[in-house]
């Protein structure tokens, strides 16, 4: 394991960051709150401690975001999984963000932490796409509950057997136009049963659309990959590579992306 002269514990947050830079042969800590994130002024300040040093924070809510911006000034900075940091009874009773910080840096000097992998912008993006078509999907699931619910309040029910036998199934060609013929007696029932109907039906698309985009995006694959078929094509070996794979429709239904 390398050995660090100034050991750099960090409490991140949206609007602040505790830095606590603990000195590895005398143990002195010198702590600063910067509010606004300023990352230049992070890594400046940073500078001006012996080095080797190293950098980390817990994995949380901003994600890698800071790991880059202090990479990209030139300081050692990883993202500590959260699970893997030590605690003690003392570190919860008396926890801010000042001990938090305090914490990192003695765990860093201690070789107690594990750095979590970061991703590429282009990879984070993909994942996100996929959390957002899971998001998107459960929506979907309950926005049809919400219209089954109404439809049995108020009495109607789709039921019967196909002439296989099977019992007859929901959101399929032959539910969607018995549900055409369905009209309640009210006026309330009449504006809510629309409203239930194109909630679905705007949560369909939206869902699809999500899926359309993550296909997209898997099968353009990262820039590097894209630059190197440029390449190919320009050697005139185009016809070696194989191309990218188009996305299905977005109509396709109960799909959802893989490789996440």
């Amino acid at each position: 394991m390398p050995r660090y002269s100034t050991a750099f514990g960090m409490d991140v947050h949206l609007r602040s960051t505790t830095v606590c830079a603990l000195d590895a042969e005398t143990g002195e800590a010198v702590t600063r709150r910067f509010r606004g994130n300023p990352w230049g002024e992070v890594a400046e300040w940073m500078s001006g401690f012996p080095g080797p040093s190293l950098a980390a924070y817990e994995s949380g809510y901003l994600g890698f975001a800071p790991q880059r911006e202090l990479s990209a000034l030139g300081v050692d900075c990883v993202v500590a999984a959260v699970s893997r940091v030590p605690r003690s009874a003392a570190d919860f009773s008396s926890k801010n963000d000042r001990n938090d910080a305090a914490r990192m840096a003695k765990a860093i000097l201690s070789h107690d932490i594990s750095p979590v992998w970061v991703p590429s912008p282009e990879i984070e993006g993909l994942r996100d796409l996929a959390g957002a078509h899971d998001a998107a999907t459960a929506r979907l699931a309950a926005a049809k509950q919400r219209l089954l619910a109404f439809l049995a309040r108020r009495g109607y029910a789709y039921g019967g057997t196909t002439p296989a036998g099977n019992p007859r199934r929901y959101w399929t060609y032959d539910f969607l136009r018995w549900l055409d013929k369905v009209r309640p007696a009210d006026d309330g029932g009449i504006r809510a049963l629309a409203a239930l109907r194109s909630e679905v039906e705007a949560a369909a698309e939206t869902r699809d659309d999500l899926l359309a985009e993550y296909r997209a995006a898997v099968a353009a694959g990262p820039p590097s990959r894209r630059r190197s078929r440029r390449s190919s094509r320009s050697r005139g070996a185009a016809s070696r590579s194989p191309p990218p794979s188009r996305p299905r429709s977005a109509t396709s239904r109960g799909s959802a992306p893989a490789g996440r």
